[in-house]
């Protein structure tokens, strides 16, 4: 039987080019840098690490990088870092106290229905004055094929998200809308024709009748991430 990974993360994206090394890169360049003062000899801990991907393109950023994941097949994937099992549910993250200065997670906290104990041990691992980086589907534009992965367990909206890290005393939470198109990151003018884009119907993202290949314009146009950012003070 194929594990999850295998069958929904199938496509090879650990090159310098691929999308996970320019959204690390980003995320470096505009929140990492730009929210802590010191940005030698960082540790990170990416949160549902999964293949590795964001591991590596972190690291390639000159940062320490942790990983944990509810998965026993992402635990041994990438024999460069240390990534441990734990059921984020339930469990205390297998984490010092205080001991990252950034916790990272991208699309991993629709997957988890007892939020409280996900976010509460985030606070628990990270060091005073560090920061979260979150990135999840947003409700508002992936409703229609959000429920398209049988592993997803609880929707987000901005505000709801925003509301949550607060509840769990995160201070200077950001959260807005992002797309996942490099191009805008560069090109910020382009959003009006993402907006144009967004339109088109469903059908339109896919190249083939399975639904695996997309057109990345179109679909990313059309299906926005929430991207969440606090600080433990």
């Amino acid at each position: 039987m194929s594990n999850y990974l295998e069958t929904v993360y199938f496509r090879d994206e650990y090159s310098k080019d691929a999308y996970p090394q320019k959204l690390c890169n980003y995320i470096f360049e505009n929140i990492i840098k730009q929210k802590l003062v010191q940005t030698e000899n960082l540790k990170l801990l990416d949160i549902g690490s999964g293949k590795g991907n964001h591991l590596v393109g972190f690291s390639r950023n000159k940062i320490d990088c942790y990983g944990i994941d509810k998965r026993d097949e992402a635990v041994n994937i990438n024999k460069n870092f240390i990534i441990k099992e734990c059921d984020l549910e339930k469990q205390k993250f297998p984490y010092d106290d205080n001991f990252f200065d950034i916790v990272f997670s991208k699309s991993v906290i629709e997957h988890v229905e007892n939020a409280d104990n996900f976010l509460s041990e985030t606070y628990r691992v990270l060091k005073k004055n560090g920061i979260i980086i979150f990135l999840t589907p947003d409700w508002g534009t992936h409703y229609k094929t959000f429920w398209d992965d049988y592993t997803h367990v609880k929707a987000w909206t901005r505000k709801a998200l925003q509301n949550a890290l607060l509840i769990h005393n995160f201070k200077n939470v950001e959260c807005k809308l992002f797309r996942q198109l490099p191009i805008l990151w560069k090109f910020p003018f382009l959003e009006t024709l993402a907006d144009i884009t967004a339109i088109l119907p469903e059908k339109f993202k896919w190249k083939d009748k399975e639904e695996k290949e997309f057109r990345e314009w179109i679909r990313f146009s059309k299906e926005k991430m929430l991207l969440a950012v606090g600080q433990k003070t």
